[in-house]
């Protein structure tokens, strides 16, 4: 696994084929399920599709006993499930740059009330297809520490909430080191 890291997680490279599967993948859910929205001009949603691929990629090279990937009846419900029974959203989103001092991951509304346990998040440094590692938390932590967003707010310059895209935005400082964070749930 080609991998490295920087003042803040762990990136993994992502090959031509994980984002053909991604994409694939996504295809096949948006058939199942109804979109939470779509952005046509720059549809990359598979992203967080890519996200899951590589999670499962990761745990699998450092976990001895597998993590369950849900695949079926997945929306609404937990992406993983650990060995010990942990259950775990992935998230993950697109960016241009990598992790930095003030970087923030976020959820959307929507998916706060997911039944999991944890969320683990990660972001795609697309231009380099690099999958950043950045960490997990558990829910009730991450919804105290986190940011409600919602409709006409700004994040910042580029990024007024619209409505019905409401979200929770967290400093990654809260999340707990990609290493530490998986022998918590193991």
């Amino acid at each position: 696994m080609n991998a490295g890291t920087s003042w803040k997680g762990t990136w993994i490279a992502v090959s031509e084929q994980q984002e053909v599967d991604a994409k694939r993948i996504r295809g096949e859910r948006d058939r199942l399920y109804r979109n939470l929205y779509q952005e046509v001009a720059s549809d990359e949603r598979w992203v967080g599709d890519l996200g899951e691929i590589v999670f499962d990629s990761w745990v699998r090279s450092l976990r001895p006993a597998p993590f369950t990937w849900i695949r079926d009846n997945a929306a609404g419900s937990a992406d993983f499930v650990s060995p010990t029974g942990v259950s775990i959203g992935v998230k993950a989103v697109k960016r241009q740059v990598a992790p930095r001092p003030g970087y923030t991951a976020q959820i959307s509304a929507k998916h706060s009330a997911e039944p999991v346990d944890q969320f683990f998040f990660l972001t795609y440094q697309i231009a380099e297809k690099r999958m950043w590692l950045l960490g997990g938390i558990d829910r009730p932590r991450f919804l105290q520490e986190s940011r409600y967003y919602r409709a006409g707010e700004t994040v910042h310059s580029r990024y007024v909430i619209r409505s019905g895209h409401e979200i929770y935005n967290i400093d990654i400082d809260h999340l707990v080191a990609p290493a530490l964070w998986l022998q918590s749930v193991s």
